[in-house]
């Protein structure tokens, strides 16, 4: 794995994973998939780790290198508190819908349990250590989401907003329903969406946006297994934050070709996100001083 720990005193205490940049196939997986590059790409949160590329600005940047329409680090290792039959950590489906192995080359339980210690095992023991390091103020959790959902998710394929900030609570940032607390106080979410929200709103999209306002709170997400597993229970304030590749990327559909970097968005957007992660950095400053 790529993944790597990035320290130095320099740099805000604040930790960015990004479960779902990756690209790669893992080698025992390679010939065996029935979708292929533009597939893979259409999958991914593809670009985030150039979007929200902080390694030399933040204490800890982990980025998982392997395509999520493969494995996906950002699921349960239990089948059955998943929502999708067939998204779990060895994807069986694309969101789009997609077979992703040939007829017969799908691991089996053995093989799965191979992959799971190999790749997601090590994964979760490098979200542990951050939820541990009392230095660490805040972890963002960085996704990208299609312009309109997939089909496998979304059968209606809603137009999304320009973001999305999530701390797996409601559509306030308040305590959801069945859910034991949220990962982020609320007003601090809410900071955040703003922040977000304010500066997405002045950078063009490439294709149709929902309105109005630029950033939902934990709509259409509100946070995925990393964030259940390691920020509800620990002490810092984690959030998820989401930009629709709508600012980058355009309209994408299963099929849609596999295209470079748009860097002059990507380069907007890098730093529009920034600004807004320092601005809620400080603000969670001034709270804690005021709470000692």
């Amino acid at each position: 794995m790529d993944a790597k720990l990035h320290s130095d005193d320099k740099k805000l205490p604040i930790a960015i994973i990004l479960p779902h940049a990756g690209l790669d196939v893992p080698p025992e997986l390679r010939g065996r998939l029935a979708i292929g590059e533009d597939q893979i790409f259409n999958e991914a949160d593809v670009y985030t780790d150039l979007i929200f590329d902080f390694r030399d600005r933040v204490k800890h940047w982990i980025r998982f290198p392997y395509a999520r329409a493969l494995i996906d680090v950002n699921r349960p290792d239990d089948p059955g508190m998943l929502k999708r039959v067939g998204d779990g950590v060895i994807k069986d489906v694309t969101s789009y819908g997609q077979t992703v192995f040939k007829p017969g080359q799908k691991p089996d339980l053995q093989e799965e349990r191979e992959l799971v210690h190999r790749y997601w095992h090590p994964w979760h023991a490098q979200l542990d250590a951050i939820a541990r390091d009392p230095e660490v103020k805040l972890v963002i959790d960085a996704h990208s989401m299609a312009a309109r959902g997939p089909e496998k998710y979304d059968p209606q394929q809603h137009i999304r907003p320009r973001g999305c900030v999530s701390n797996l609570g409601d559509t306030a940032g308040h305590l959801r329903a069945g859910y034991p607390s949220t990962t982020m106080r609320a007003e601090h979410l809410q900071f955040l969406g703003q922040e977000v929200g304010r500066r997405l709103e002045t950078i063009p999209s490439l294709c149709e946006v929902a309105e109005p306002g630029p950033v939902a709170l934990n709509n259409p997400y509100w946070g995925g297994w990393d964030l259940k597993a390691h920020g509800m229970n620990s002490q810092q304030p984690w959030a998820m934050i989401e930009v629709s590749r709508a600012m980058y990327v355009g309209r994408q559909d299963a099929n849609t070709p596999a295209q470079p970097p748009n860097m002059e968005q990507i380069e907007a957007l890098r730093e529009a996100i920034w600004e807004a992660i320092q601005a809620l950095y400080w603000r969670l400053e001034e709270a804690s001083e005021g709470d000692s």
